[in-house]
């Protein structure tokens, strides 16, 4: 049986492609805030470190309930931009904010 070529999935916010191992399941709607399976993006590690590095559930739900709005972050612009061009086998360590948003 030929082996089948796995097709990369795409990170939501950074477009980087993963196998689905490599992606997490990020609330767009917090679990905490009453958010649901149907609530859920696929996005990588890194990307969701840093999205709650940066913000607080709260903010989340109120401003960035879409990833189509986090994705227009100010906060995270300079992060998506430099991280779309690192390989997505590069994993660095989020720093936490010194005040979430």
């Amino acid at each position: 049986m030929p082996s089948e070529e796995v097709k990369p999935l795409p990170c939501g916010l950074c477009g980087r492609g993963f196998t689905r191992a490599g992606l997490t399941k990020h609330h767009c709607l917090p679990k905490s805030r009453g958010g649901t399976t149907e609530d859920i993006e696929l996005i990588c590690s890194q990307c969701h470190g840093m999205v709650h590095a940066t913000f607080t559930n709260r903010t989340l739900e109120a401003l960035y309930p879409t990833l189509t709005e986090l994705r227009r972050a100010p906060e995270l612009e300079a992060f998506i931009k430099w991280v779309r061009k690192q390989p997505p086998t590069k994993r660095t360590r989020n720093e936490p904010r010194k005040r979430k948003v």
